[in-house]
This record gives structure tokens, C-alpha cells and sequence, in this order.
């Protein structure tokens, strides 16, 4: 009995991690990385199943300008991994400091928008392939 008493009292009183988030972005970091505020926190996201160029790597500020100028100060829509994503099965819910997550802008893909600007790759190993645009479009392996 104390057993189940303490399992209640844990689950009452943890608190909730959100796995669907609406905000504003307020800045960019790369191509796959950017932080909106949502319910009042920064939450830093991960976008599943593309990858971008990196600080440093060669399509760095390219794909930043494009992510940033679709984006930035504008209300996205944020599935966590395990929500019913591309990407659910293939990756964890958070990456360092981030959550992993599908993202929305008015209900367009933001992954998809981005592989088709050629400033993103689809991840396969992550997406299932879902970016993949043509042969001749990039991919992580």
C-alpha cells in the first residue's frame, strides 16, 4: 500500500515535461537549431531529421539566413520526438541542451522547407528518409 501511495504522490507530483510547444522563435543559432519561448520559457529545438552546416562548415551562413528569415519572430509549432513525429523511433526526445523535434510554420514543415532551399540534408537514419527530395540532393549517412 505504501508502495502505491508513493508511486501517486511521484507521478502527481513531478513536474510535466511538454512534448507539444507553440511560440515565438527569437533567434536562430544554425540551419537545424534555433530557441523560441513557449509558455513563458526559451526551449532551444533541434529540428529532426535534417542536418545543416555547422559554426565554421562551408553553407553555415547561407543556411542560417535561410532558416532565420522563414522563422525568426514568427509563431511555430514544435512536436517533440515521441509525439508522433518523422522522426519518433529513430531519435531521442532532447540532444545536449535541446529538445528534438518536428517543427511547423502554419502547418508546412519547417525539415522539409529546408531541404528543398538545398541549405539542408535529409538524416535518413533519423527522418526514414522523409526529406529526401531527388539522387541528387545531399543526405547524411
Amino acid at each position: 500500500m505504501r508502495l502505491l501511495i508513493a508511486i501517486v504522490a511521484a507521478s502527481v507530483c513531478s513536474p510535466a515535461i511538454a512534448a507539444d510547444y507553440l511560440g515565438k522563435v527569437l533567434a536562430v543559432s544554425d540551419g537545424d537549431t534555433f530557441t523560441m519561448e513557449a509558455d513563458g520559457a526559451k526551449v532551444r529545438v533541434r529540428i529532426c531529421g535534417i542536418d545543416a552546416p555547422e559554426r565554421g562548415q562551408a553553407g553555415y551562413g547561407q543556411a542560417a539566413g535561410v532558416l532565420s528569415s522563414m522563422i525568426e519572430g514568427k509563431t511555430v509549432h514544435c512536436l517533440q520526438v515521441g509525439e508522433g513525429t518523422v522522426c519518433d523511433g529513430r531519435s531521442r526526445p532532447t540532444s545536449r541542451d535541446r529538445i528534438v523535434a518536428q517543427c511547423f510554420l502554419d502547418k508546412v514543415d519547417i525539415a522539409e522547407q529546408m531541404t528543398r532551399s538545398g541549405t539542408a540534408c535529409d538524416w535518413p537514419k533519423f527522418s526514414g528518409g522523409r526529406y529526401k527530395i531527388s539522387d541528387a540532393t545531399c543526405s547524411r549517412k
